[in-house]
């Protein structure tokens, strides 16, 4: 595999994965939004920078972008269940 490209998901799959954890620890619910507004933002990035990356075997370019789609369908997933959290009345005032 390119030595470039493993430097670069792991430039950005790295932080989104850390991400994960600061979601999990966030306490309120607009911390937790930003926190998926950044995971979606970092792994957007990370496939934009493989769709438009010249030189890569077609083999590299699948595999980064599998990688980046699994992250960013993750982030995506989590982000609109933070938007229907905000929307929501809490548990707790429903009685």
């Amino acid at each position: 595999m390119n030595e470039a490209l493993i430097s670069a998901c792991q430039l950005f799959l790295i932080p989104a994965t850390l991400l994960f954890g600061a979601l999990g620890v966030a306490n309120t619910r607009g911390l937790k939004f930003l926190v998926c507004v950044l995971g979606v933002a970092t792994t957007g990035l990370l496939l934009y920078r493989v769709w438009y990356w010249t030189g890569l075997s077609l083999i590299d370019r699948r595999t980064a972008l599998g990688l980046a789609g699994l992250f960013a369908g993750a982030w995506v997933i989590t982000l609109l269940v933070q938007v229907k959290n905000m929307f929501s009345p809490r548990y707790s005032d429903r009685r």
